[in-house]
């Protein structure tokens, strides 16, 4: 099953690897004792030069998902039941649910991305260019909000990337091949699943053919 095109799998992979990139130069440049990072982007100086760039990436990045996904993140009825099912998701995987093409988790780390990512562009800036705001109070503010944003969007990374491999086992083929098993489709995206066989003229023999019985492999 198809779940993700060519240009978004690009798209999301420059998003990761510059995100990866402003996390580790960013413990170089706000922990001394992870200053040893910064050898693997050519030493002090160069990795501070790219830094902010690595950053401009990732905003435009973020700003293309902006446009692309939004529609698709909106929250929804189902997805506020999904916030109260969230003890039965960690533990099984499933809500129960009849849930779209994202759900409420997923649609919550893409808005806390994207504005955590505004968030870093806003106090990154004066930052970058001292200039464009006066005032030492300014930027000891910009810097501490800019922290406190790089660690929590880190936080999030962290989840994001257990529950893409560890978690469930066939997720991560969605960003790598672009494809899911129906399986998979069928036992964590119920609803998405069902639509894009009827957008595909699929027949309900077939459809129903797909069934994923209790404690069977989610692959």
């Amino acid at each position: 099953v198809l779940r993700y095109t060519f240009v978004e799998r690009l798209v999301h992979w420059v998003v990761a690897l510059t995100f990866i990139a402003l996390m580790l130069s960013g413990f170089a440049l706000g922990y001394p004792r992870a200053y040893f990072l910064s050898g693997l982007f050519g030493g002090g100086q160069t990795m501070r030069f790219l830094h902010p760039w690595f950053g401009v990436a990732f905003t435009l990045g973020l700003l293309w998902m902006l446009v692309k996904w939004a529609r698709d993140m909106r929250m929804t009825a189902t997805d506020r039941e999904w916030t109260r099912r969230l003890k039965t998701y960690a533990g099984t995987g499933h809500s129960g649910l009849d849930t779209g093409r994202y759900n409420a988790g997923q649609k919550g780390y893409y808005w806390i991305s994207i504005l955590g990512g505004i968030v870093l562009l806003l106090t990154g800036l004066p930052l970058w260019y001292p200039w464009l705001l006066g005032g030492e109070s300014v930027h000891r503010v910009a810097r501490l909000l800019h922290h406190v944003t790089f660690l929590v969007m880190v936080g999030g990374f962290i989840i994001h990337v257990y529950l893409s491999t560890v978690a469930f086992p066939g997720t991560l083929s969605a960003m790598t091949t672009g494809r899911v098993s129906r399986a998979w489709a069928a036992f964590h995206h119920p609803a998405w699943f069902r639509e894009r066989d009827y957008r595909r003229g699929v027949g309900a023999k077939r459809r129903s053919s797909v069934r994923v019985p209790a404690g069977a492999s989610r692959r």
